[in-house]
């Protein structure tokens, strides 16, 4: 297994704890849609991100900084511009099946990025199927690309998205957790579930889908 340095590039706030980061290598990479790069870290520390956008020799990833625990995070998320990082390929097999079958997708905070770069692949890639994304943050503050996501929507009819919040009541956002989403006159029409989430939701999202007679090999599912 190769270990390859990158150059943080850009650094910015999405939110309060959330940041948008651009790393920049000197050879061209490959990667299928929805997989990560794993860093290394000190203390021979390895953490994997998953993939925002690769575009020729920039990476771009969006990561959640955790104040308490977690010091990979802050870690990363506190490096400057130009600082060197190490790194490994791209890999994992939570990745975009490239088939006509309407596909919906479901995240919470920065499991937010595989799913959106599997949305940007099967645009990309004229998959005319229908795409829908859902998604659960506490409050409105935690939210961020919903300008992206609006642009997606106005460009391409067969995508949409819905948000919900879970701490706070606003007309025009869902009220309380994604799993609400999980009723069977809407998902009905969906025939692939991709999950980005913690394990005991993702358990949980998977446990009612099955109750609504969705076939398991059908649902796919990233675990942090």
């Amino acid at each position: 297994m190769a270990i390859n340095n990158f150059k943080l590039i850009e650094k910015k706030n999405l939110t309060h704890d959330v940041y948008e980061i651009v790393f920049k290598w000197e050879h061209k990479l490959t990667m299928k849609p929805g997989q990560f790069i794993t860093f290394l870290l000190p203390n021979l520390w390895w953490r994997a991100y998953s993939i925002l956008e690769l575009d020729d020799l920039n990476i771009k990833l969006i990561i959640k900084r955790i104040e308490n625990g977690r010091w990979w995070s802050k870690f990363i998320c506190d490096s400057l511009v130009w600082d060197v990082l190490k790194w490994v390929w791209p890999a994992w097999h939570f990745v975009l099946q490239e088939n006509l079958k309407n596909k919906l997708f479901i995240w919470t905070w920065t499991g937010f990025v595989p799913l959106y770069n599997q949305i940007i692949s099967a645009i990309e890639k004229n998959l005319w199927t229908k795409l829908k994304l859902i998604f659960w943050v506490r409050e409105e503050k935690d939210l961020f690309y919903i300008e992206e996501l609006n642009k997606l929507k106005q460009k391409n009819a067969n995508f949409d998205f819905d948000i919900y919040l879970s701490r706070e009541k606003i007309d025009w956002y869902n009220n309380w957790y994604t799993s609400d989403f999980l009723i069977k006159k809407n998902i009905e029409e969906f025939e692939e579930f991709y999950i980005c989430w913690a394990p005991n939701m993702i358990e949980s999202s998977i446990e009612i889908l099955k109750n609504l007679w969705i076939n398991e090999e059908n649902i796919f599912i990233e675990k942090y």
